[in-house]
């Protein structure tokens, strides 16, 4: 008997589906393979060996301290002579700390806290520099980029599917789920414990910028606000990675998302809590003077917002954005793509209010050099299911000072004193991996302030690789040396299986097991500002 029409609609739809599957699961395997190789090729050329171990890394032993790459392992055919000096240092330097060989406390002393000042944070050498950039850059396999920390593993689709149709749903069923958010909003208790660690705060625009003075829209100049002090430095956190913050006068707006969704459709989660503040207040409030975007997933970069900026804001993406904000009216001219460890320079010119006016009318002008370096991070990229990992994702490294400390060090040929420069590292979502983190630090701390997700971190065996734990979000501050930091990332959207709540009482543990200050990494509310 003949097959029926249906019959073979139905054999066709099957043969293409395998194909698919098949096709893709033999390029992933493809790409796994050469990402592998490429990797071990890089440790072999490129060994991360420091003259100093990270502070944290000496108290926590000669274990940790191989794992996070600033020792080389032994092995069977014997070591180099520089590895058994290396190995010789650390013994040596553990010895002092009362730890031995093993890594195991003789003497318990609370891990040393990054400074300013500290040798090995940002103490590279050219040669150091350089292996560190090797090591971690960009690779690009079959068309597409890749990551190049030890940690990751290629998930596909398919790992996605298991979590979402089987995990979900069998093991741990979490269909649906948001974290717990709207049982709590369903009794008195648990709306306390919102407005608690949930709390959201209009926005003092007055305390950062003065407002326009009526007669400068007939002026020539820009009709904008100006900052009331040339050295305000602050951090506002607006919610999810949409952070304003000020560096020695320059206003920074980072991945902004300012809609109810992430993604206008049925299976998209909506905000718990509502915003501080609109793009148009935003907008109307303050002068920005540059926009970071980490990569290009919908809860980090809304388009709907492009076409607002201003058309004098200078955009900072990753490789290969260009073309999406270009479609949704941003000048190119205005964009500057960074690949991992790129470094470029920006003059920025900001407007500060005179201290006697309560209007901008009276203002003067300054010059800053806006520093900026792209650096790595354990993440992917998409917006639509044929574009994955087409563009990159970035960390961003960023170092604001004067124009007078600019013109001092070209005319030195040495970079501007680090005391006169603020420091900003901005972390966009990333899985944690020692070695990478270790070398940024080495490579480009320390700090004055860090911005670092701390959620969407659940369940471990599928977000590890590109989400981190609070713990590990906690580990980050002392491997890149930062003062302070702030956390993001959390508390906006319920995008995985933690409870929403979960992050700040995790956030609270390990401060207080590390006996660390709260400022080491701060849970801030929405709207809040806090001066640095």
């Amino acid at each position: 008997m003949l097959p029926t029409k249906p019959q073979q609609i139905k054999t066709a739809l099957v043969s293409i589906s395998s194909l698919y599957v098949a096709g893709w699961g033999i390029y992933y395997l493809a790409q796994e393979t050469i990402r592998r190789r490429e990797l071990a090729s890089r440790k072999r050329k490129y060994p991360l060996r420091a003259p100093l171990l990270p502070p944290h890394a000496i108290s926590s032993g000669v274990r940790v301290a191989e794992r996070v790459g600033v020792l080389a392992h032994s092995n069977s055919k014997g070591t180099s002579t520089k590895e058994d000096q290396d190995r010789i240092r650390a013994q040596e330097i553990l010895k002092e700390r009362g730890l031995d060989s093993n890594g195991h406390v003789d003497v318990v002393s609370p891990p040393p806290t990054p400074t300013q000042g500290s040798t090995w944070y940002g103490g590279a050498t050219d040669t150091e520099v350089s292996r560190i950039h090797r090591r971690f850059s960009s690779l690009k396999v079959l068309g597409r980029y890749a990551n190049v920390v030890p940690e990751w593993r290629e998930q596909g689709a398919w790992e996605w599917v298991a979590w979402k149709l089987f995990y979900s749903v069998f093991y741990k069923p979490r269909i649906w789920w948001d974290g717990g958010y709207k049982a709590d909003q369903r009794t008195q208790e648990g709306r306390q414990k919102i407005d608690m660690l949930l709390p959201v705060e209009k926005i003092k625009w007055n305390e950062l910028f003065t407002p326009p003075s009526p007669d400068s829209a007939n002026s020539k100049g820009p009709s904008v606000p100006a900052i009331r002090d040339s050295k305000q430095s602050s951090f506002t956190w607006i919610g999810q990675s949409s952070c304003l913050i000020q560096l020695d006068g320059v206003t920074i707006l980072t991945d902004p998302v300012f809609g109810e969704q992430p993604v206008k459709t049925l299976f998209s989660p909506t905000r718990m809590r509502p915003m501080p503040c609109s793009i148009h207040e935003l907008l109307a409030n303050t002068a920005i003077d540059v926009v970071l975007l980490t990569h290009n997933h919908f809860d980090h970069l809304d388009i709907d917002v492009l076409p607002l900026i201003p058309k004098h804001v200078a955009f900072f993406v990753p490789l290969g954005l260009t073309p999406l904000l270009k479609q949704y009216g941003v000048d190119p001219k205005r964009i500057v793509e960074l690949d991992w460890w790129q470094q470029t320079k920006l003059p920025v010119t900001i407007r500060v209010a005179a201290k006697d006016k309560g209007t901008s009318s009276s203002v003067t002008e300054q010059r800053r050099c806006f520093d900026i370096t792209a650096v790595p991070a354990s993440h992917w990229s998409a917006r639509t299911g044929l574009d994955t990992n087409l563009t990159l994702w970035n960390s961003y490294a960023v170092r604001v000072y004067s124009e007078a400390d600019a013109a001092a060090g070209s005319r030195s040929g040495s970079p501007p004193p680090a005391p006169e420069a603020k420091s900003l590292f901005f972390c966009g979502d990333t899985g944690y991996s020692p070695s990478l983190f270790t070398a940024i630090g080495r490579a480009l701390g320390p700090f004055d302030v860090a911005c670092l997700p701390i959620g969407s971190y659940a369940p471990r065996w599928h977000m590890q690789i590109m989400h981190m734990h609070v713990e590990e979000s906690l580990q980050v501050t002392r491997d890149i040396g930062s003062k302070r930091a702030f956390a993001m990332h959390w508390g906006t959207w319920a995008m995985s299986d933690e409870t929403w709540d979960d992050p700040y009482w995790q956030l609270h543990k390990g401060i207080q097991q590390a006996s660390d200050s709260p400022e080491r990494l701060l849970a801030v509310p929405f709207g809040k500002t806090f001066r640095l």
